[in-house]
């Protein structure tokens, strides 16, 4: 039984819903980033460090973790 043809205003709010959840994954990815960055930056200049070791290792981190959730969001679909 093939698909029911939507009307041009279901394709319209479905291409929305679509871009709405693939564009909150991409802030999810930077926020994770970001969040890395700071709070990384933070603990270097608490421990006097002159290298940035924190900030890229949790930059790393993070996105890592991130990236792991939005695979795991995109198994569900």
């Amino acid at each position: 039984m093939p698909p029911p043809k939507l009307s041009p205003e279901e394709k319209r709010r479905s291409a929305i819903k679509a871009t709405a959840k693939y564009s909150g994954m991409a802030f999810q990815l930077l926020g994770a980033c970001l969040a890395g960055v700071f709070i990384g930056r933070w603990l270097d200049a608490r421990m006097h460090l002159e290298r940035p070791l924190w900030a890229v290792f949790l930059t790393v981190l993070f996105m890592i973790a991130s990236l792991y959730s939005l695979y795991r969001q995109l198994l569900k679909e």
